[in-house]
């Protein structure tokens, strides 16, 4: 017990650690400053929105705000509140949904005060996170990291970017250990201009690859997997992945990238593409550069389809099969009928697609 003197100057006996408690409560209202109000406040407009809310309308839903962690531990730490009608509770006892709304509040009432000179570590930022938010914190990470060092490990092919590969580690078990790989190509304005065009997750993916093949667009994207299930290849399951780049033009840009990044990758390119329309010798001068990429321990391979995707196949089925299954898939793209003629089980694959997908999945053809 401790005697307390009261305000008329009488003396009470009160318990020492419900004296503390009332001490401490009333140190906690000395330190709400102005600018303490400010940051709660931001936490608790960004949570809302987070979380689903209008932070102008839906203010009594949900109430977040700091009080002392342990209050013999006080300067050590504070523990962020959420309180619900009546009911109050500690953020870390929360889901984990939750707690990562909360998180990317934190770190926008952060970046709104544009502070400067922390270090973020964060592990898997894109947990329990649905795309469009995986990208508002991608976005809120990237503002934060001008005046911060900001430092995350994912799997998520949305907190990692193709114009910004040279801010990419991958990090890899191997024989001899964990391998850390950087890329070594160089990086400048015009080559981030060509690449951020071309920004899409699907893109991205490329990091997270165990074999990589680069395809000119959508028609090898889209016939390419199927042609793998008739041959009962699960790539998803080998970690291989398909990216289109976006015209064959972009397969040399894609290609330097993946090279530095020690991810074995193969092209797979047309001859005669219209990327090169009227502009044949300088096609050649480009299909050679593709060629060079090959690499003769096989880590790199580079396979070339005679013309076009499409005269390729039409050689490959012969003019009358090609015919007969163009008018069989109508008034669909070109794309979508590719796909539609790779599902057809009685009809061959067009070499060389079956030793691609054997070496995107890892797989000799006479072990299946």
């Amino acid at each position: 017990m401790i005697t307390v003197k009261q305000a008329d100057g009488s003396e009470v006996d009160v318990p020492r650690y419900e004296h503390f408690q009332k001490l401490m409560n009333a140190a906690m209202e000395l330190l709400r400053t102005e600018a303490f109000e400010k940051l709660e406040t931001s936490i608790k407009r960004n949570a809302l929105r987070q979380l689903g809310f209008d932070p102008d309308t839906d203010t009594d839903k949900l109430d977040f705000f700091f009080s002392p962690f342990d209050t013999m531990a006080f300067y050590k730490s504070l523990d962020l509140r959420v309180r619900e009608g009546q009911f109050t509770i500690s953020a870390t006892e929360l889901g984990e949904g939750i707690q990562n709304a909360l998180v990317l509040s934190i770190l926008q009432a952060f970046e709104e005060r544009r502070k400067q000179g922390a270090i973020f570590l964060i592990e898997e930022p894109e947990m329990f996170l649905h795309p469009q938010m995986q990208r508002s914190l991608y976005k809120t990470l990237r503002e934060i990291g001008k005046t911060n060092q900001v430092i995350y490990t994912t799997h998520s092919a949305h907190f990692v970017t193709i114009p910004e590969y040279h801010e990419v580690l991958l990090v890899r078990k191997g024989d001899n250990g964990t391998n850390v790989c950087r890329s070594t190509l160089p990086t400048d304005q015009k080559r981030r201009e060509k690449l951020i065009k071309e920004l899409d997750p699907e893109r991205n993916e490329l990091f997270f690859a165990a074999r990589l093949l680069l395809v000119e667009g959508d028609t090898e994207k889209l016939a390419l997997p199927e042609y793998a299930k008739r041959l009962k290849l699960d790539l998803d399951r080998e970690g291989a992945t398909i990216v289109e780049v976006g015209g064959k033009r972009n397969l040399s840009e894609f290609a330097k990238i993946a090279t530095t990044f020690n991810i074995p990758t193969g092209i797979l390119y047309d001859e005669d593409s219209s990327d090169f329309k009227d502009k044949r010798e300088e096609e050649k001068e480009f299909n050679k550069q593709l060629d060079a990429f090959a690499k003769a321990d096989g880590s790199f391979r580079v396979w070339k389809l005679t013309k076009n995707y499409e005269e390729h196949l039409k050689k490959a089925l012969g003019d009358q099969n090609y015919q007969m299954l163009c008018q069989k898939y109508p008034q669909v793209s070109k794309p979508t009928r590719a796909r539609l003629i790779a599902t057809e089980d009685g009809y061959p694959i067009p070499d060389p697609l079956e030793e691609v997908l054997f070496w995107l999945a890892k797989k000799e053809a006479h072990k299946i």
